[in-house]
């Protein structure tokens, strides 16, 4: 079982869209232009990241190496979303295409310290400007109750899955299907060999997200299922080969208690994951499991998470794929080798006094990070570990969400808030960091 985490152009780029959307059968009852839409969706993005101890922020500028503990990235985030319609053939025809243009708020070497994946900078260090890209450009086909789509993309699933907390999203290069013809169950399978990363104006190689190193794999294939039965139940499986990295499975199971007026939802994850093939990133063996326990009373949520990694290296998947179904994922991960944790989260909707004001409390403990047994061999891109010598980490944060009322602004949303980690030791990976965030979404339906 999956579940998505959340807290809630240029000229050529305009160019090229009004080149694609075209592409239609002329005839509007087909239903390709009848279930068309055009949205443009802004997303004004701040964050200011501030390093403590030993944690620091490096960065190039003509006069040398520097180094910071702060850096912010203020951005304003574009996306112009077609999505349409099939056409009445026997095998329905459509196009989903969106612009992603990003502009830079600030344009301080200092400010930025480097970027991070929130903020595009030069090797020199100074910010770009502004940049665009297609971020969608998918063929999509449908059969019955099978649809198929060919090319940029976002997918949602525990193997492969597109990051929507930045600025702007991931995407991916490739093919994937669905399928509900079952009652109840759908198929879904992908197949892809680039990444369109959050912060840039291109395409790159699949990548891992924790390597120590690069590790460049030709695609990642996955296939599996979702199935909702009986009272409120819910089971997934899923298996994925990462090409020349590793062999993964899947399975989550989920259900929804009710007694009189508390809802309680239990979900468990596991993952095993060995390594294959060439293995370019070294060899790997291991489990990673997921306990969520979920009571909810009325306007109140509590979320209680355990987590357990089996393993003498992170927990890992693709770059910018966000593909990590486990529960103790918030400001930070929770992924180390052989790494307990543990999370209490606190949920309130105040609409009785505010409607569409929610708040959200947190912290997450992770303890027993242990690496000092990893043996790679060769090709081991994991070496970090070693230095992980029953470490621990821990994180608070807070935030407010405000979904705006008004129909003049339906889909509007504000986000303001921060969280704080702090680590054991300096050799871990996100280090001793605390970080402010204000977001703003504001979309427009133009069709």
């Amino acid at each position: 079982m999956h579940c998505k985490r959340s807290i809630t152009g240029t000229i050529a780029g305009a160019i090229t869209f009004a080149t694609l959307a075209p592409l239609a059968w002329a005839d509007d009852s087909h239903g390709f232009i009848e279930d068309s839409s055009l949205t443009l969706n802004t997303r004004t993005w701040f964050s200011k990241e501030m390093a403590s101890k030993n944690s620091l922020y490096r960065y190039t500028t003509k006069d040398g190496a520097q180094t910071s503990h702060s850096r912010t990235a203020p951005v304003e985030g574009l996306k112009l979303d077609f999505r349409s319609g099939f056409t009445d053939t026997p095998v329905g025809l459509g196009l989903d295409v969106s612009v992603y243009s990003a502009i830079a708020l600030d344009h301080s070497t200092a400010k930025a310290a480097g970027g991070s994946n929130r903020m595009l900078v030069n090797k020199d260090g100074s910010v770009v400007d502004d940049w665009s890209k297609l971020g969608i450009a998918a063929l999509k086909m449908r059969f019955a109750d099978t649809q198929v789509k060919i090319g940029r993309q976002q997918v949602d699933t525990p193997m492969m899955s597109f990051f929507d907390l930045r600025a702007l999203p991931a995407s991916f290069d490739g093919a994937s299907l669905e399928n509900t013809s079952v009652k109840g169950l759908t198929v879904k399978a992908g197949y892809f060999d680039h990444t369109s990363p959050r912060a840039a104006a291109g395409t790159e190689d699949l990548n891992l997200q924790w390597a120590s190193r690069t590790v460049n794999p030709d695609w990642n294939g996955y296939v599996g299922a979702d199935y909702k039965f009986g009272d409120n139940w819910r089971a997934s499986g899923y298996v994925s080969r990462l090409q020349d990295v590793w062999n993964r499975q899947y399975a989550g199971l989920a259900k929804q208690l009710q007694w009189g007026e508390l809802t309680t939802r239990v979900r468990v994850d596991a993952y095993n994951t060995h390594s294959e093939g060439q293995e370019l990133a070294g060899n790997i063996s291991q489990q990673a499991y997921g306990l969520t326990i979920t009571p909810s009373w009325g306007a109140e949520t509590v979320k209680f998470g355990l987590q357990k990694i089996v393993g003498d290296e992170w927990f890992d998947y693709v770059r910018d794929s966000n593909a990590m179904s486990l529960p103790n994922t918030m400001g930070s991960y929770f992924n180390g080798p052989n790494e307990t944790s543990f999370q209490i989260a606190y949920t309130r909707d105040w609409a009785a006094f505010m409607p569409g004001l929610t708040s959200l409390l947190w912290y997450i403990r992770g303890w027993g990070i242990d690496g000092t047994h990893y043996n790679g061999g060769a090709n081991g891109a994991y070496t970090l570990a070693t230095t992980q010598d029953n470490e621990s980490h821990y994180e608070w944060g807070a935030y407010l969400i405000y979904a705006f009322q008004s129909s003049r602004f339906k889909g509007a949303s504000l986000a303001v808030g921060s969280n704080w980690l702090r680590t054991s030791s300096t050799t871990q990976i996100e280090g001793n960091v605390e970080e402010a965030r204000v977001v703003l979404n504001v979309p427009f339906r133009i069709f």
